[in-house]
């Protein structure tokens, strides 16, 4: 077990933390919680985005980057902000792997955390600043420690657990008890063992919950009042769960993202499902990731607001039932997925060859790395099914990835950036607002510019030209950041305006404009 561990953590470190410095923060996200992380030295009980309170989540998430950041000041921001995600990542996959690894034997468990550590959005998450990861490990560590008291009946495990729940409580908020308690309680119905916690369980566990989220609520309702914690807890999911103002998409959607993100072990989960489903009475421990798996699809699904980095928590559980079927090495299905997988990569190859060579140029030798990685990965999957080797495909398979990946660390990312990146908008927005020159983003916040430049700008939502016309009665001269497409709006609005640049940043073109009375 111990080589498996190193070989996992091996592995995870060259995925999760090589080169993480090689591109700058993107938006939407990374720039506005970097900017979070900045202003928190300035208020440690609330969180602000450049300069206003924001209640969107708890402040654990928050405080782990500035622990982090603190921690390893000596290196940029964009490595030490993002170790967080990788760090957290890292234990998830080798948390899974030892617990597992007490239920099932050594080879499935490890092909288990590989499928894991190996998903495209587990992998990229991992490199990300996002709370996303951290919540879906303090949700994944409370699931797995729940098995292991309902296996050792070890009560102390139990409150671990809950203090993992009480942790994801204050990193997202009441998601975290959506998504555990009901597969808790749902398993426990199952197995006829409802009797295992007893009521001094169920009061430690509410005390330990309590004593962990209750302190930081108080202070911020004492500070903020009401209205912080409606945004909080309400708005941010009641409302977004029923009825969400943004990303609002169908019940299917995740049947959309699920087999990409989860690509290429998704070809091989449905079967790993059945597999689950056929073994469901007789095996507790699988029954246990088949409720896990289905409970976190289904209730994602039924919430109005989706993103695919949501279905984060339940790719544990979809490792597990797909490593079910690659110990099935003699299955049909297997055989005709690895087939497909074959044709898939090989054509891959092809296009990454022959098609429009000369567009983005810079990327072509990327282009015949990752193609003879692809037609290598279709010859060694061949052969294994010519020669009946199908102990052969998953290593083949989780080393094509591995490579793939580390291609994109070292080659792709640096580039990428250049087409991506809001550093250098940001950096222009600094030059010219030096000296306490006042400047204006107009338009939905974007933290990452205000992080670039080092100075809060004055925010002005999107439409609100009103909110534009009172800037202009209160200054006489001052910059505004917005899209191109918000620009006809501002110049409508105030007479005066010139445009200093323009730049495309991720195909969102970008002015900066300068009023003068």
């Amino acid at each position: 077990m111990i080589r498996s561990i190193v070989v996992l953590c091996l592995v995870c470190s060259a995925l999760f933390f090589v080169n993480l410095q090689s591109r700058d923060f993107w938006a939407p996200d990374e720039g506005d919680f970097a900017q979070i992380t900045r202003e928190l030295a300035l208020d440690f009980i609330v969180p602000h985005l450049n300069g206003e309170p924001y209640a969107e989540k708890p402040p654990l998430f928050y405080y782990t980057l500035y622990a982090s950041q603190k921690l390893f000041g000596s290196v940029r921001d964009e490595i030490s902000l993002r170790l967080p995600s990788g760090l957290f990542a890292l234990v998830g996959v080798v948390l899974f792997f030892v617990t597992i690894a007490k239920f099932v034997k050594l080879t499935q468990a490890f092909v288990s955390a590989g499928i894991l550590a190996t998903a495209p959005l587990y992998y990229w998450q991992a490199r990300y600043v996002q709370v996303d990861m951290i919540f879906a490990i303090f949700v994944v560590a409370s699931l797995l420690l729940f098995l292991l008291f309902y296996t050792t009946r070890r009560h102390s495990i139990l409150y671990v657990s809950f203090l993992c729940l009480a942790l994801a409580f204050m990193t997202k908020g009441p998601l975290a008890i959506a998504l555990i308690l009901p597969i808790a309680i749902a398993f426990l119905f199952s197995e006829k063992a409802m009797g295992i916690i007893k009521i001094r369980d169920i009061c430690i566990c509410i005390l330990i919950f309590l004593t962990v989220v209750i302190p930081w609520y108080l202070a911020i309702y004492w500070r903020e009042g009401a209205p912080y914690l409606y945004e909080n807890i309400i708005r941010q999911n009641l409302t977004r769960f029923l009825d969400a103002w943004s990303h609002k998409r169908p019940f299917y959607y995740y049947f959309t993202t699920l087999p990409l993100d989860f690509f290429p072990w998704s070809l091989f989960l449905p079967l790993g499902i059945g597999l689950a489903f056929s073994r469901v009475k007789a095996d507790p421990k699988t029954r246990y990731f088949l409720i896990w798996f289905l409970w976190m699809f289904l209730f994602l699904s039924l919430s109005s607001g989706k993103i695919s980095k949501y279905i984060l928590p339940a790719l544990p559980a979809a490792a597990f039932m797909t490593s079910l079927a690659f110990m099935e090495r003699d299955s049909r299905y297997n055989k005709a997925m690895l087939l497909i997988l074959s044709f898939v990569f090989f054509a891959l190859a092809g296009l990454l060859f022959i098609y429009q060579p000369g567009l983005y140029p810079e990327f072509y030798p990327v282009r015949i790395i990752i193609g003879v990685l692809s037609v290598t990965l279709t010859l060694a999957l061949l052969f294994a099914l010519r020669t009946t080797r199908m102990h052969w495909t998953f290593p083949v398979i989780f080393c094509f990835l591995v490579l793939c990946y580390l291609v994109g660390n070292f080659e792709v990312y640096g580039k990428w950036n250049r087409y991506k990146s809001p550093k250098p908008v940001g950096e222009k927005v600094a030059s010219f607002v030096k000296e306490d020159r006042p400047w204006v983003y107009y338009g939905s916040i974007r933290g990452v510019y205000v992080y670039y430049a080092q100075r809060q700008a004055i925010h002005v939502d999107e439409h609100d030209t009103a909110g534009l016309e009172k800037i202009r009665g209160e200054l006489n001269d001052f910059f505004i950041l917005a899209r191109r497409r918000d620009a006809d709006e501002v110049f409508r609005t105030l007479s005066n305006v010139k445009l200093v640049f323009e730049e495309t940043v991720g195909g969102t073109p970008m002015v900066f404009l300068h009023y003068e009375k």
